[in-house]
């Protein structure tokens, strides 16, 4: 009885981990901080400003925002550091939750 319930513990925190480490595709949230270029009507995420093509007529607004205006990435830059990207579950959990930092928390 012993070796049996030793068994399904082991058998259940293996399929958890299995669970856990599966890869899913995670997106930037809606509410994703970027900056607006009012001029040219693009969007610049936070890692690419420096290197942007900008003028002075700017706004923190978010993703959201910058697709109901439809604005489009300044560059590929700011596309690529916005772009889904597969993650365990587990990573994608711990991000949700607050343990870890997001890959989109700028």
């Amino acid at each position: 009885m012993m070796k049996r319930g030793l068994l399904i513990g082991i058998g259940a925190v293996v399929v958890v981990a299995g669970v856990l480490s599966i890869p899913v595709e995670a997106s930037p949230s809606p509410d994703t901080r970027i900056i607006l270029e009012h001029t040219n009507k693009t969007y610049i995420s936070p890692p690419c400003y420096e290197q942007a093509n900008k003028t002075n007529n700017l706004a923190e607004a978010n993703i959201q925002k910058a697709q109901e205006l439809n604005y489009q990435p300044e560059s590929s830059c700011t596309a690529n550091s916005l772009a889904p990207i597969k993650q365990p579950i587990a990573s994608v959990l711990a991000a949700n939750l607050g343990i870890k930092q997001g890959r989109w928390d700028w």
